[in-house]
This record gives structure tokens, C-alpha cells and sequence, in this order.
């Protein structure tokens, strides 16, 4: 019997009625005006996490970016809202489910990922976390073939970013052409729209100047903010490794321009990695 890590935030976070998401998506998709650029440069996106209403339109940007990207493996790195007990946690299913049709596991890489020491299997982790979840339909929308590799990061840090950039680095080499790695992340969290702002312009900022360790110490001192900045600084990491050594911002935008309270916002990035 397969093991479907089944949806937990559709029909909340997003629409779960087929038809009602697929036309979601695909509008969302049709808004994206993107860059110019040749999608077999790039090396990842970050993407918001939010439900659809405020953040979808964001991600659609870097998703639209990916679209004509011929790659095979999606390795998604999102972060852990309830539990930090653990760096790594690689989903040991056989498949995400969405509205949309399943989202197949590469199993041969999941287990070689689980043999070694550092990274294990929490499920609970993933059966409950919704940054993960809300990347899927975009995927299985622009790359339906596409199977994924899913870690959700429990205990973030500059150290361990690094190390499963340079984990990942060795495992994904040999087919990066047909490797997409997509970062989940909002940013600042419940500000007035101006100070959200200001503090996420440096954010984007650092990100862009590809300096994770920069990132890491503003994180500290509370000066940028990122609940996901773990996968944020594993990807600029991976970068820098790989050669892919420059970073765009396709939007920034916030829950009070999406949703209209300016009181209390949460800031949502679409960007890319690229070289």
C-alpha cells in the first residue's frame, strides 16, 4: 500500500476543489510577468507560503520563472512551525496529495538522503506542516512529471544550512540540469506595512548580495526576518558552491496589499538563484 502524506490546508489555505485551484493557479500564472531569463540558469526559487488570497500572486512570479525549466527532481526545503527537535527531516512518503493529483517521492533519493546520520524522519513534522504543502500545486501545475525530494528544517541555524548546502552539493551534482530546488519562506511577521517594509528591503537586500552569513547574523540581532531562513541560507550556500552566484527579486509585496489591512502584515518574497 503506498503512503500518501495526505493535504491538511486545502480548502483553507487554498481551494480544495480541483477546477476552483486549477483556475487559480493558472490566473495567478497569467499575472506573472517575469524577467527575460533562460530557466536551465536557474538554480531555485523562494517562495511564500501564505494562503492563496494574500500570497499566491507572489509565488506565481518565481513558479512562472521555473515554468519552461526541464528539469525531473524538486527538492523543497520548508521550515518546521511546530516542532525544532531535529535539523533535518526528509518526507519518507510515496506521494503528497493535492486537489490536483499526487505529487510523486523520489524514493531512491529520499533513502540515500536517510542513510546518513544526519537526516532522519520525523512524521509528525511533515503531517502537520503547511510550507511545504502550499508549493505543490504550483508544481504539479508547471511540472506535473516532477517528482520531489521534501525536507522541512527543524532547528535553523548558519552551520546547518551549510551543511546540508554542502550535502546536497554531492548528492545533486551529477544532475543538476534536471534538479529544481525550491525554498519556502515568508518574511517579517506582523508589523505595520511601513516598518514591515523597511526591515524586509534588507532582507531582500542580503539575499540578493548572496550572503548567507550576513543573513544569519541580521537574523540574530532581529534586524531581518525570514521563518524560513534556514532553506533561504542553505540555497545562497548551494550557490555559491555550485556557481550560480546571483540572485533577483521578482516580487515583494505584503498581506496589506493583498488583503487590505496595512495594521499587522506578513511580507512575501518571490525570488530566484540563478547564474
Amino acid at each position: 500500500m503506498k503512503r500518501i502524506r495526505n493535504t491538511v490546508v486545502a480548502g483553507t489555505f487554498y481551494p480544495g476543489n480541483k477546477e476552483d485551484l486549477k483556475n487559480m493557479i493558472e490566473g495567478f500564472l497569467d499575472n506573472a510577468r517575469v524577467p527575460v531569463n533562460s530557466a536551465k540558469n536557474i538554480l531555485g526559487i523562494i517562495s511564500p507560503h501564505a494562503g492563496y488570497m494574500f500570497s499566491g500572486q507572489a509565488a506565481a512570479y518565481c513558479f512562472q520563472a521555473i515554468k519552461d525549466k526541464d528539469f525531473s527532481y524538486a527538492v523543497i526545503i520548508a521550515p518546521s512551525h511546530q516542532f525544532a527537535n531535529f535539523a533535518y527531516s526528509v518526507g519518507d512518503f510515496d506521494a503528497y496529495e493535492t486537489p490536483l493529483g499526487n505529487v510523486e517521492v523520489d524514493q531512491p533519493l529520499v533513502k540515500e538522503l536517510l542513510s546518513d546520520p544526519k537526516f532522519t524522519f520525523h512524521a509528525q513534522a511533515h503531517l502537520m506542516e503547511h510550507s511545504l504543502e502550499v508549493q505543490l500545486p504550483f508544481l504539479r501545475t508547471i511540472k506535473p512529471e516532477a517528482k520531489i525530494i521534501p525536507i522541512i528544517l527543524g532547528n535553523q541555524s548558519l552551520s546547518n544550512s551549510r551543511n546540508l548546502a554542502n550535502t546536497l552539493a554531492a548528492k545533486f551534482s551529477d544532475k543538476l540540469d534536471k534538479t529544481l530546488f525550491i525554498i519556502s519562506t515568508d518574511l517579517s511577521h506582523y508589523y505595520d506595512s511601513g516598518k514591515a517594509q523597511k526591515i524586509d528591503n534588507l532582507t531582500t537586500d542580503v539575499i540578493e548580495a548572496m550572503d548567507e552569513e550576513q543573513l544569519w547574523n541580521l537574523i540574530k540581532i532581529n534586524k531581518c526576518e525570514a521563518c524560513g531562513f534556514g532553506g533561504v541560507m542553505t540555497l545562497i550556500s548551494l550557490g555559491r558552491i555550485l556557481g550560480y552566484n546571483r540572485a533577483k527579486t521578482l516580487i515583494y509585496t505584503h498581506s496589506g496589499e493583498t488583503g487590505g489591512d496595512n495594521s499587522q502584515v506578513v511580507g512575501y518574497l518571490s525570488s530566484m538563484i540563478y547564474k
